[in-house]
């Protein structure tokens, strides 16, 4: 088949794992094409070497735009099916031209409009584990709706840990600041740690900041190597980033953004804390001297964290999840085939 999957451009999470989605349909002889734009699409364009295409789009704007430039890439490509990763407005586009959908994600909803959007997908995937869910999970939607597990992907853990700890906002933006500074002020006392401080854009103001033992880096390109050896994450807890720490068994901080910034976050901490996999706290509540709490009882082993046992069958079941969606359509109505 001729397969589309538009991956929503915020962050990295939703790029690593449509990679990997990519890969394995294509070692099933499936034409496979990837859509995307903003900081997905940069992370896409170093590492994934299959048809790519950037929607050029912002990382969040009107619908307007957003409609006209999805519309123009399903023209463009005639899919036999779509693997549509949080990008809602991609889900009435298919349903209109006839083309079956499969709709990834890490949350749910039950807001009226949303449940609109979502009740035209074919099949729903949850890259996550439903023990501990903590999103509303409708009725109506029940039937579509498929636990995959976390689709990640991470190195081989390190077989002794560093004195090394990271901090990491993903992609940091503006409002990220103050985060980042509470954290490298809580952290200073750990001298004998290298901190190291993901902070992309945001690294030449944080500099200042910069000591013997701490260092901000603008390429977030060796992160997961970093983390791989490392004591210690301090993050802002993004649903990919959770579930690779818990699948190298790295302990964690998170710190999420306040909700009306991104009201998914502080869920996605909660339900992993309720797993035992992170620590976390409200934004509201990072004072310094309760992060540095914290990562002292992680750091000197009188608080231990689970680690999740990744055995790679997520994308085997996500993969089948989206195969079994293209088929249902082509099942009920022969027209699409």
């Amino acid at each position: 088949m001729n397969i589309l999957i538009i991956s929503r451009g915020n962050g990295f999470g939703h790029a690593k794992r449509d990679l990997l989605v990519a890969r394995a349909l294509t070692g099933l002889n499936h034409e496979v094409t990837i859509a995307s734009y903003s900081s997905g699409y940069q992370y896409l364009r170093r590492v994934y070497s299959g048809n790519l295409i950037d929607l050029e789009l912002p990382a969040a704007g009107g619908s307007a735009d957003r409609v006209l430039k999805l519309l123009n890439v399903i023209r463009a490509t005639q899919p036999d099916g779509i693997v549509v990763d949080e990008e809602v407005l991609v889900l009435p586009i298919a349903r209109s031209m006839g083309i079956p959908t499969c709709f990834i994600t890490n949350w749910m909803e039950d807001e009226k409009e949303t449940l609109g959007f979502l009740q035209m997908a074919d099949r729903i995937a949850i890259v996550d584990v439903q023990a501990h869910w903590m999103f509303p999970m409708p009725e109506s939607l029940q039937a579509r709706i498929r636990f995959v597990g976390p689709v990640v992907e991470v190195p081989e853990a390190a077989a002794d840990k560093e004195k090394k700890i990271i901090i990491t906002s993903g992609s940091p933006t503006i409002a990220d600041v103050p985060f980042f500074m509470k954290a490298i002020a809580a952290l200073k006392g750990e001298q004998e740690y290298v901190k190291l401080v993901y902070s992309g854009t945001l690294t030449k103001s944080l500099q200042r900041l910069e000591d013997e033992s701490t260092h901000c880096i603008a390429d977030p390109s060796s992160f997961m190597e970093e983390v791989s050896s490392s004591s210690l994450v301090v993050c802002r807890g993004g649903h990919t980033t959770l579930w690779e720490l818990a699948s190298l068994g790295i302990p964690a901080i998170a710190v999420p953004r306040r909700e009306e910034v991104n009201p998914y976050n502080i869920v996605y901490a909660k339900q992993m804390g309720e797993r035992g996999y992170v620590r976390w706290l409200q934004e509201a509540d990072m004072d310094t001297d309760v992060l540095a709490s914290y990562a002292r009882g992680i750091l000197g082993g009188q608080d231990k964290l689970q680690s999740y046992d990744d055995d790679g069958s997520s994308v085997d079941h996500l993969v089948a999840c989206v195969l079994d969606s293209l088929s249902l359509r082509r099942e009920e109505n022969p027209l699409c085939s």
